[in-house]
């Protein structure tokens, strides 16, 4: 029975931080947070950096919960095709804070999404997943923003504006109700 434990308390824990998340207006760079249907270990989001070149654009995140969450942290990945150092080509985001030896149950998502989101802002070459484009951060900082505004202007999703974003949470309040 004690083996199940974890198991049960993740969807509580779950509902509890998108209960959180769906209310938050702190985290403005994190936004359009919707649950795969019939499945609450599965989540998608909009990131909108505010750091150039990637305040251009918007990426799609998807979250993905591990059944013995909060024990096992969550798997990130950028949907979105980016130029950056801590993301390789397949989307994965290398964020010390998600690996298995420094992950802590009581780690809370909002947590793991301020740093993200701080680690796309600010690139962090000692933990890369692509070693040759934080070289080039670090050894060629013009190049490294040209390439990385290409990538934004070519790949990224359409940001939404303000008017927009509180349209579409209006709509999915309506939705709701």
């Amino acid at each position: 029975m004690a083996k199940e434990e974890p198991i049960m308390d993740g969807p509580k824990r779950l509902q509890n931080e998108l209960k959180e998340m769906m209310g938050h207006t702190v985290l403005t760079q994190f936004r359009c947070l919707e649950v795969e249907p019939d499945n609450i270990y599965k989540w998608y989001a909009l990131l909108l950096p505010v750091s150039p070149p990637y305040d251009k654009g918007a990426f799609k995140l998807e979250i993905d919960f591990p059944m013995q969450y909060p024990f096992k942290p969550p798997r990130l990945h950028l949907n979105t095709k980016i130029y950056h150092p801590n993301v390789n080509d397949r989307g994965q985001v290398c964020l010390p804070i998600l690996e298995i030896e420094h992950w802590k149950p009581t780690t809370r998502i909002e947590h793991v999404l301020q740093v993200l989101l701080a680690t796309i802002n600010d690139p962090q070459t000692e933990n890369a997943y692509r070693v040759d484009v934080a070289n080039e951060f670090r050894n060629d900082p013009k190049r490294f923003y040209k390439m990385a505004e290409a990538y934004v202007l070519r790949f990224s999703e359409h940001r939404p504006t303000d008017a927009e974003l509180a349209k579409m949470a209006k709509k999915k309040k309506k939705a709701a109700q």
